[in-house]
C-alpha cells in the first residue's frame, strides 16, 4: 500500500501523558476525513537516548498509520504489564511507545465518534 500524502495543514489533538517517570506531550494529526495520519511526542530532555527513541517511535507509528494500519491495532500489538494502580489484574502499556500508541488509538476513536455522530 502506498503512503498517503499528508495535507500541509491538518487538524490535531494534543494530550499529556506520564510514563516511567517521564511526562510527554503527544500530538496526533488527522486528515480532513478524520483518519489519523501521524503523531509526535516530546517532553524529555533533547539529545537523550529516550528522546531519540520517542522520536523514532513516532516515525514508526506515523508510517504504519500512513500505510493503512488501524490505530486501534497499534497498542493491542505491543507489550502490556500488570499495573496495580489501575486495579486488580489490570494491565497497561509496557513501554513509552505503547503509551503513545494508546494515545493515538484513543484520539482516533474520539475523532471517529465526532465524525460519525
Amino acid at each position: 500500500m502506498a503512503r498517503d500524502r499528508l495535507p500541509d495543514r491538518r487538524p490535531n489533538a494534543t494530550s499529556r501523558i506520564e510514563f516511567g517517570g517521564f511526562s510527554f506531550t503527544v500530538t496526533v494529526s488527522f486528515a480532513l476525513d478524520g483518519r489519523v495520519l501521524e503523531c509526535f511526542a516530546d517532553g524529555t530532555r533533547i539529545g537523550t537516548d529516550i528522546a531519540h527513541m520517542i522520536d523514532d517511535a513516532c516515525v514508526v507509528i506515523s508510517l504504519a498509520l500512513q500505510h493503512g494500519c488501524p490505530p486501534s491495532l497499534l497498542p493491542k500489538s505491543m507489550g502490556r504489564v500488570r499495573v496495580p494502580a489501575l486495579g486488580e489484574g489490570m494491565c497497561g502499556p509496557a513501554s513509552a511507545l505503547g503509551a503513545i500508541a494508546a494515545v493515538v488509538a484513543e484520539a482516533a476513536s474520539e475523532m471517529e465518534d465526532l465524525v460519525d455522530g
